[in-house]
């Protein structure tokens, strides 16, 4: 048996098979009946699936034929359809210009249809920005309303705050002005005042004179005459010497006067000396 193992099954003959137990070739009429009933019941369910897959394979057919036949027509609508779409694309290009383009020139329609669209998205975002901005400078005009109601009492202010500062700077040039004829005055009067100090000093000095030759050289006159020339000149000299130092004294103590005050005054003094 190792032998018969270890050869191979075309090496085999007849005589090195195993050998079983013959089977016996003879049926029984009834056991030849049942399989002959077996058969033909295979035989009519082989028949009646075959009529039925016929059956199916007919509506398969047809109805394959009629999508087919919708296909094809569909596909020839489609086709002139495609046709008809490139002849409008080509012509819609040449009129755009997309073909003269050169940011366009050399894409397919596709690539185009692309950026057509990336542009409408961002025309989209756009279009809410300026949505967001509408709302958000309805809600600012109120605001801008106030700040140019503002803007305009500071305006206004502005104007009143600078006639006041040319009406200052007026009052400030009429003041100085007025200071300047004041100072101007003031040196009119300190001059004045300097020449008639110098006038009540030099008729000072002649009463003096005047007083020291009335009382130096005696005078005889006859009993008969009145001594009225010397007496009143003298008496005048002395008189107009004590109004001078009453003057002086008075122009001390007083505030000083007006230039036509003084001018009066140097006047009178002079005719008095006269």
């Amino acid at each position: 048996m190792s032998s018969v193992a270890a050869r191979s099954p075309s090496e085999l003959s007849l005589s090195d098979l195993p050998r079983y137990p013959a089977v016996r070739t003879y049926m029984s009429s009834y056991e030849v009946s049942r399989i002959v009933q077996k058969c033909q019941k295979e035989r009519d369910d082989a028949l009646r699936r075959e009529e039925s897959s016929r059956d199916k394979l007919k509506r398969l057919e047809v109805s394959s034929r009629t999508q087919i036949q919708e296909l094809k027509a569909k596909l020839k609508e489609a086709t002139s359809e495609n046709k008809n779409l490139h002849r409008t694309v080509k012509k819609l290009r040449i009129d755009l210009g997309l073909e003269g383009n050169p940011r366009f020139k050399g894409k397919v329609t596709k690539d185009i249809i692309r950026e057509l669209q990336v542009q409408e998205d961002h025309c989209s975002h756009l279009k809410e920005d300026n949505h967001l901005l509408s709302v958000q400078l309805r809600q600012m005009l109120p605001v801008m309303v106030r700040t140019q109601e503002q803007n305009a009492e500071l305006q206004s202010q502005l104007h009143q705050m600078q006639s006041k500062v040319t009406h200052l700077s007026q009052q400030n040039t009429q003041l100085s002005q007025q200071l300047q004829e004041s100072h101007r005055e003031r040196e009119d009067l300190e001059k004045v005042h300097l020449r008639l100090k110098k006038s009540i000093e030099e008729a000072k000095s002649v009463t003096s004179r005047s007083v020291q030759t009335t009382t130096s050289i005696p005078v005889t006159l006859p009993t008969t005459y009145k001594r009225v020339p010397r007496e009143s000149a003298g008496s005048q000299a002395a008189h107009l010497a004590s109004e001078k130092r009453k003057a002086s004294s008075g122009m001390s103590d007083s505030p000083p006067m007006s230039a036509g005050n003084t001018q009066k005054t140097h006047c009178r003094t002079l005719r008095n000396q006269s």
